[in-house]
């Protein structure tokens, strides 16, 4: 790729009138700041997830001191939601483990 085409590509041109250009410096920081926020949003991802997992066993254990514990039917269902929050639960880990 030639120069030329990097400087097409770039945002460092898309500027306002009087604004200095971007320092190697000013592009870190934001670069730490944006990798921050995705940080805080992977945590906040993860203890939604985790609550889930809670609601799901909750509901599981009142449900099975209910009358309608031998509802098979609703027994399966909940089964379901296990295995799409381990699913889920997966799928977030290994999206950590990319941006790692």
């Amino acid at each position: 790729m030639k120069l030329k085409d990097l400087l097409k590509e770039s945002k460092v041109w898309e500027r306002s009138f009087g604004e200095k250009l971007p320092t190697l410096d000013s592009v870190q920081k934001k670069y730490k700041k944006k990798l921050n926020e995705e940080i805080i949003e992977y945590e906040r991802l993860d203890d939604l997830e985790a609550r889930i997992f809670d609601q799901i066993i909750d509901f599981k254990k009142t449900f099975e001191k209910s009358e309608w514990s031998k509802d098979r039917k609703v027994n399966s269902i909940i089964k379901q939601f296990v295995k799409l929050e381990v699913k889920l639960s997966e799928a977030l880990r290994n999206t950590q483990k990319w941006k790692n």
